[in-house]
């Protein structure tokens, strides 16, 4: 898979730069941008288009970037809510299971806690025989 991603952004690359070289005279003809405010007018300085399309591009990159990181963050914590609910939730299963053994007055053999138990038993009794 990451062979395929590296060689997905090689052919994205490759066609943005063909399509680049091809339209040379477009992308390094100056132009300057402008904003008209009610309150005040901003002109950039003449710069080459191809310095304006980065530069959009990388604010679109960058804007997308932050709304992106609020959503991370938010699902950041609801990860870590539900982990504390499994945790919780596993230790009542536990204390069910362990109570369930007690009603029942025996040892179920398919839990791992009480064969460790007769094991150390067996051993006990073995050592006093001994």
């Amino acid at each position: 898979m990451r062979n395929f991603k590296i060689g997905f952004w090689a052919v994205i690359f490759g066609l943005m730069g063909i399509v680049i070289f091809q339209n040379q005279d477009f992308f390094m003809a100056k132009q300057s941008l402008s904003v008209d405010f009610i309150f005040t007018k901003y002109e950039t300085p003449e710069l080459f288009r191809a310095i304006l399309f980065a530069g959009v591009f990388l604010a679109g990159f960058i804007i997308s970037y932050i709304f992106t990181l609020i959503d991370r963050l938010s699902f950041r914590k609801v990860v870590k809510s539900l982990g504390a609910e499994i945790d919780s939730q596993n230790e009542n299963i536990t204390l069910l299971i362990n109570e369930l053994e007690s009603l029942k007055g025996g040892l179920s053999g398919n839990n791992k806690e009480n064969k460790e138990k007769e094991e150390e038993k067996e051993e006990e009794e073995e050592q006093k025989s001994a």
